[in-house]
């Protein structure tokens, strides 16, 4: 299953937090894995998701919670019955 919301609101905080640091797209798309400008833009308008190997990538580069970075993965791909689950055993 695929949730376009969950992929649209991790995108824009991605998206926002680039913009807010001041990092170079060609910058951020390299030191997390992003090979090609058309996958990056894909995944900003929510048409494909942030793999969970990236996760560890994007947190140290964007200064992030990686716990809350991980739901958010997660929640791109599971209902909330799984998102319930993994929130009771992924705990801060």
């Amino acid at each position: 299953m695929s949730n376009p919301e969950a992929r649209i609101a991790l995108a824009r905080l991605i998206a926002d937090r680039i913009a807010e640091l001041g990092i170079a797209r060609a910058d951020f798309m390299k030191l997390v894995g992003f090979t090609t400008e058309s996958s990056f833009g894909s995944y900003l308008v929510g048409f494909s998701k942030l793999h969970l190997w990236q996760v560890p990538l994007v947190t140290r580069v964007l200064e992030l919670d990686e716990r809350e970075i991980l739901l958010m993965c997660l929640a791109q791909n599971h209902n909330e019955w799984c998102m319930d689950l993994f929130r009771r055993h992924l705990r801060p």
